[in-house]
């Protein structure tokens, strides 16, 4: 099993005795790839004994059999691996990515991270006060605008602005082929939603592939235009750990559908949403799904998670005053919404959800962000 471990429980001896062993930056011979660091976190080379702390450092693990670049479940990404990843049995060479164009969609995504945040945020408040009913379809519009610039390997914000509000334009039964569509490209080319603008942040060492909470929040509300009908596709499409692989989503797609089920079968509805949600995790499980979400179930680790989430949630609400002040705003649209009577079902459906992903995931910054936004346009649309 290869070592690399904190610098005070890597040895040299230790390293020299691995079958394998890691080497910074790219060398003749062996496995080639990017390695992401999270906030903290160091490399410990095993040959030669070197340490490394930059967010995205090449190196090369020299083993038997390893050759090309290298290949990690944890990432889904050819070429890039997570500094646990290089500690995995599973790690695989014989990849062909390029390692250059590779490192420099990581770095152009991470340097427009913000940018598409606020160019995104204009673009649906906007459209939620003057075409409410082109905001509801604004998420799947920019998602969809993302995979395609992803795709082909663009990353121009001004197309990525006009292609989210042409798609806008879209009727909501255009949701029926943008969900199954969503669904194929986690599956088939998780690649093209990790690379891309829009999802989640590879670079950063954390998650890095599937649906983040940011592209839940911007789903809800479509999802829940669809009715109940849409419910398996879209918990597959965010939840299944080969897909979305959004464990918190699960629960918060379930709370909002059991919210449209008829009054007098409610009660009912919120009992099978708990065990709807463990039943659909066992289930990936068995079939050979492997998550963050399926360990945690498996191990009996949900309330120790959920109370770990919880303390970040808190910081992340509380460790910035400007940041505070925007979700202090986005709380009050999200109550202004609540409070406007008469309110439609789906409406109350969409509030209930909000509240659960504040509870289940862990950035509320984006979920009172876009729920603000979204949450604004789906009330003046229906």
């Amino acid at each position: 099993m290869l070592l690399l471990l904190a610098v005070a429980l890597n040895a040299p001896s230790t390293a020299r005795a691995a079958d394998r062993c890691v080497r910074l930056g790219l060398h003749p011979g062996g496995a080639h790839g990017i390695v992401a660091l999270r906030a903290g976190e160091r490399l410990v080379a095993t040959c030669p004994h070197a340490v490394s702390t930059a967010p995205l450092t090449e190196v090369t693990v020299v083993g038997a059999g390893l050759a090309g670049t290298l290949r990690s479940p944890e990432t889904r990404v050819d070429g890039l691996v997570g500094l646990h990843g290089l500690e995995a049995s599973s790690l695989r060479g014989g990849g062909h990515a390029d390692l250059e164009r590779l490192r420099g969609r990581l770095e152009t995504s991470r340097g427009s991270t913000m940018k598409v945040r606020v160019l995104l945020g204009i673009i649906l408040i906007s459209l939620a006060v003057f075409a409410p009913r082109r905001g509801v379809m604004g998420g799947p519009a920019a998602i969809s605008a993302s995979l395609l610039l992803s795709a082909l390997g663009w990353s121009s914000l001004t197309l990525l602005a006009v292609l989210t509000l042409a798609l806008a334009l879209l009727p909501w039964r255009a949701l029926w082929v943008f969900f199954p569509a969503y669904l194929a490209v986690l599956v088939l080319s998780p690649e093209t939603q990790s690379l891309a603008l829009l999802g989640p942040h590879p670079w950063g060492g954390g998650r890095f592939y599937g649906v983040s909470n940011e592209l839940e929040t911007l789903l809800l509300a479509p999802a829940l235009v669809l009715g109940l009908a849409a419910a398996p596709l879209v918990v597959l499409t965010v939840g299944w750990s080969r897909a979305g692989a959004d464990g918190g989503g699960i629960v918060v797609l379930l709370a909002a559908y059991a919210r449209l089920v008829p009054r007098a079968r409610r009660t009912t509805a919120a009992a099978a949403v708990v065990v709807l949600a463990v039943a659909f995790v066992l289930l990936d499980a068995a079939t050979g799904g492997s998550s963050h979400v399926t360990d945690s179930v498996l191990h009996g680790h949900v309330f120790h998670d959920l109370w770990h989430r919880f303390g970040v949630s808190w910081h992340a609400l509380t460790g910035a005053w400007g940041r505070g002040v925007v979700e202090l705003l986005c709380g009050g649209a999200l109550l202004w919404v609540a409070t406007r009577r008469p309110r439609a079902p789906i409406v109350d459906a969409f509030l209930l959800a909000i509240v659960v992903s504040l509870v289940a995931n862990d950035t509320p910054q984006d979920v009172l962000f876009w729920g603000a936004a979204t949450g604004v346009a789906l009330r003046r649309a229906v």
